[in-house]
């Protein structure tokens, strides 16, 4: 019997990046999670950010994931086989400091695949052998701010043509193909319409499995074809910026044995937003019941209505742009700052959806946008 383990987001934060530096894994990870990996012949994880020395940081909002590089110490000691940098993060350190993560694993000793110092040099897939048969793994990102040009690193994005193009020629070179998808939803249990549909179209072109790395939170699963899909895995260690729903994630382990291919779940948990563990009680009751509603359309679809809901302050608070005299008002007078938000007319209301429908109008508005920030 032969295993293979992979897991989702790993990454230090400012206050755990001392025991990434000493590749203290004892204290990161536990006894049981160590135990874990040092008994599996390959294993993956999803490195969410950069390693570098170098100053300079990607232009965004959001979180900026940036550590040093001595912190690759962890990953060496984990006994991690294979980096996945197909994700949002991995351009926060700019391009040096993705050609330094780059470099810097290769030195550890460690694959990557999903990324590269231009777009023409972008490694998307791994084939390695484990129990007597071939295990393709190819890692792919949503469009975010990890767009490679001819001159600049990045990751490699998805483009449907295109990936499923290549993962029908990737499944001719393997007996099991495991795809790493760094999309969905963020703190959302249940798949868009969109990323189903992706998911279901890359399982047609080979995917035997499809695992979702970028919800932060554990989702659900399906069986479509033959094929296992894992809509959310949630992180593995990262920062916990939702308690109660980042906390968790799940190490997906493959068991191969006579040539067959089994799947089994652990569940971990963040403790004190420093450390990871073994999640003793290994309580799937809610995954369970969640994916037994994924085909559920129309309860999936009203559940992401009420999730939307929740977040479309954020949009209209991009689409208003507040003054710094609003801003002041959203502090003293929060009320007034509320109504004010939402006092969209109609006309106002479509051509905000009429521009985010249109792949022109977006286009065009991104060209335009980077053009005025000079990125």
């Amino acid at each position: 019997m032969n295993t293979i383990l992979i897991v989702g987001d790993l990454f230090p934060t400012e206050q755990n990046v001392s025991f990434f530096s000493k590749g203290d894994t004892d204290s990161l990870f536990g006894k049981e999670i160590t135990q874990l990996f040092s008994s599996a012949d390959f294993t993956i994880c999803n490195l969410e950010g950069a390693l570098t020395d170098h100053p300079d940081k990607c232009r965004k909002t959001g979180p900026v994931k940036v550590a040093t590089t001595s912190a690759v110490e962890a990953y060496k000691k984990l006994g991690i086989d294979l980096c996945l940098l197909a994700n949002n993060h991995a351009t926060d350190g700019g391009h040096q400091g993705m050609i330094d993560t780059m470099r810097t694993l290769v030195n550890a000793g460690i694959r990557h695949i999903g990324a590269g110092k231009n777009e023409n040099e972008i490694v998307r897939s791994f084939v390695k052998e484990v129990g007597g048969i071939n295990i393709g793994f190819y890692n792919v990102s949503e469009t975010m701010y990890n767009k490679p040009t001819n001159d600049t690193a990045g990751a490699w994005l998805y483009d449907e043509f295109v990936v499923c193009r290549e993962l029908e020629q990737l499944k001719k070179q393997c007996d099991y193909l495991v795809v790493l998808y760094h999309g969905g939803i963020e703190k959302f249990h249940y798949p868009s319409p969109e990323t189903r549909k992706r998911f279901h179209r890359m399982a047609d072109c080979g995917a035997d499995m499809i695992l979702a790395q970028h919800t932060h939170c554990i989702g659900c699963e399906e069986y479509y074809n033959g094929s296992y899909l894992l809509y959310g895995q949630g992180d593995f260690l990262l920062k916990n910026f939702a308690p109660g729903l980042t906390d968790t994630g799940l190490i997906v382990e493959l068991v191969i044995e006579n040539g067959q291919v089994q799947i089994k779940k652990h569940k971990v948990k963040s403790v004190d937003n420093l450390f990871v563990r073994y999640d003793e009680q290994q309580d799937l009751s809610e995954f369970n019941a969640r994916s037994n509603k994924v085909g559920d359309k129309d309860y999936v679809y009203q559940e992401l209505q009420k999730f939307c809901d929740k977040e479309l302050r954020l949009y209209l608070t991009a689409f208003k742009s507040p003054s710094k005299l609003r801003l002041r008002m959203k502090r003293f007078f929060p009320k007034a700052y509320k109504k004010w938000l939402y006092q969209y007319n109609e006309r106002d209301l479509m051509f905000a959806l009429h521009t985010l429908r249109s792949e022109q109008n977006r286009e065009t508005a991104i060209v335009g946008i980077e053009h005025l920030l000079h990125i």
